[in-house]
């Protein structure tokens, strides 16, 4: 009888990890620019991610929200010329551009989704100089 205690314990747990490893959900590890840092010659966004994504369903924009001596005049704007990708390893997005961003404030708006389709969002903020 405890064997078979112990057994469907040990089944039901090995079942939670699966379960759980299956509702995992892409998080933001890292950016460059970091969040709300300040950059030079800015010509690329990138943004890693805890676990791969699905290329499909993953994509991210640029918005400039400000610019010196503009504060409160400019209405936020979004970045043309932006091509967006997924790394070889499907772990980044990366953004790039053929020009550097102007000098101003930055949102970068991100949706990302793993291999089970489940999408989340975010934003990071930067400035370039």
């Amino acid at each position: 009888m405890t064997f078979f205690r112990f057994s469907a314990l040990f089944a039901a747990s090995v079942g939670l990890a699966a379960a759980s490893s299956a509702i995992a959900r892409p998080a933001l590890v890292s950016s460059a620019p970091a969040m709300a840092a300040t950059a030079a010659n800015v010509k690329s966004v990138t943004l890693t991610f805890s676990e791969g994504l699905a290329p499909a369903q993953s994509g991210l924009e640029i918005i400039m929200t400000g610019m010196p001596g503009m504060e409160g005049h400019h209405p936020p704007m979004r970045m043309g010329g932006v091509k967006v990708s997924v790394s070889p390893d499907r772990k980044s997005l990366v953004a790039t551009m053929t020009r550097a961003l102007p000098m101003g404030s930055y949102d970068v708006i991100w949706h990302a989704a793993g291999n089970d389709g489940q999408r989340v969002s975010g934003k990071v903020i930067f400035s370039a100089r």
